[in-house]
């Protein structure tokens, strides 16, 4: 029973809907009486976590001291009566989760987390509670890429309502990550850099540059097949890194600076939706030479490039012309949301020198900000409730997101460097 029990809460959300119904229609068929001030046996109460699957991940750079998870309670239908329910770890649970995850994780040690209340009140007339916190502490302490089991069940409910079994434990996987685990997404978004408008004291450092090398650690999600261009960064008709064209591979990268475009469409360099890919071209503008590389090997070159003449990537006039911009390219008006990047972005790089493969491949993941020829530096690692893209050169050219930024939950950048 424990195993269907389990079982029911990774069902996909319209199964977990269907079960609600089903609950609901066992006390309301036949008739159009308020069964709200009944008997309140057949109604029941899950973790909001937990009603679409009751496994979830809490991943985090190996470098974060802190962090919270946020709990809240819900019934299936209102009552005339405040519910109590209480939450509680409960570590007999580790070997059921152990044996569907294919895992030997521990418990979490009792020492790294505290709930603020442990009690949730869901109100008389309401079917959701207020929030609960778990927060986390001393997570430096944990060995890094290790798992650490946290389940979190209900353990009490005011009022003789029951609980919806498949969906009153969240088990949260626990696990401090070597990798990035912080990106920005750029779907229907995308951040300019005020300080690389003409005039602005902070842009001559990407001006008059001889060499150029562009970086980003990047997933697109989707191809929308009605737009042929997926822009990663750059200024449209001048200097761009993007992916596909018009009359070239949509999933392929190109580079194009004075609109003269590099490499020839070919399919067999195209990247594939939902996988992570680091991203560079290395231009010089002297030698007319530049190269693409994925995951830091190259993919294309070329010779006898280009027209000879230093990039300037600080010298637009706003509000006259395009600019540089991350995840978005086309059309001087700024809402005009064209050839956007359907995905996310993190670890975007400008330099004025041009980055070997060997520098490329040991650094895509991570860089000492104040590494020789580093013009400016965007992580994209400042998380929810940021809209503005730290610039960690010191340099002062922050990014600035057009709309409210969204950074999603579960990110996990594989390391392809590691040996």
């Amino acid at each position: 029973m424990k195993t269907e029990n389990i079982h029911w809460g990774i069902l996909p959300s319209a199964s977990f809907i269907s079960m609600v119904a089903a609950l609901l229609l066992s006390v309301t068929a036949c008739d159009n009486k308020d069964y709200s001030k009944d008997s309140p046996f057949d109604n029941a109460v899950y973790i909001d976590a937990a009603k679409v699957k009751d496994v979830a991940n809490f991943t985090f750079n190996n470098t974060k001291e802190t962090g919270q998870l946020v709990l809240s309670a819900e019934l299936a239908y209102p009552i005339e009566q405040d519910v109590d329910v209480t939450f509680k770890v409960d570590p007999s649970l580790i070997s059921l989760y152990n044996a569907r995850l294919g895992t030997d994780y521990p418990v979490l040690d009792t020492k790294y987390y505290k709930f603020a209340k442990q009690n949730v009140v869901i109100p008389k007339g309401e079917v959701n509670s207020k929030t609960d916190t778990i927060s986390f502490s001393g997570l430096t302490d944990l060995t890094i890429d290790a798992g650490y089991l946290l389940p979190v069940t209900i353990e009490q409910v005011s009022g003789g309502i029951g609980t919806l079994n498949g969906s009153k434990t969240i088990c949260y996987v626990v696990r401090r990550s070597s990798a990035i685990t912080v990106a920005v997404s750029l779907t229907d978004n995308y951040f300019s850099v005020p300080g690389f408008d003409a005039g602005s004291p902070t842009a001559n450092v990407v001006n008059n540059m001889t060499q150029l090398t562009f970086e980003a650690i990047i997933r697109i999600n989707k191809f929308i097949m009605t737009e042929d261009i997926s822009t990663i960064m750059g200024i449209e008709q001048y200097c761009l890194f993007r992916l596909g064209d018009s009359g070239f591979p949509r999933q392929q990268l190109q580079f194009s600076a004075n609109e003269i475009k590099f490499p020839k469409a070919d399919e067999g360099k195209s990247l594939q939706p939902g996988e992570w890919y680091h991203v560079a071209v290395a231009y010089d503008t002297e030698a007319k030479t530049a190269a693409i590389y994925v995951d830091g090997k190259l993919q294309s070159n070329i010779e006898d490039y280009g027209n000879g003449e230093p990039i300037n990537l600080g010298k637009q006039v706003a509000g006259k012309g395009y600019h540089f911009e991350i995840g978005h390219s086309y059309g001087i008006d700024p809402v005009t949301l064209v050839r956007m990047l359907n995905g996310e972005i993190c670890e975007v790089r400008i330099w004025n020198v041009v980055r070997t493969q060997e520098e490329i491949y040991k650094n895509m993941y991570d860089v000492d900000p104040q590494t020789p020829g580093l013009c400016a530096y965007w992580k994209f690692n400042d998380g929810k409730g940021h809209n503005t893209a730290k610039d960690f050169t010191g340099n002062g050219n922050d990014a600035v997101a057009y709309a409210n930024a969204v950074w999603p939950d579960g990110i996990e950048v594989p390391q392809k460097n590691k040996k």
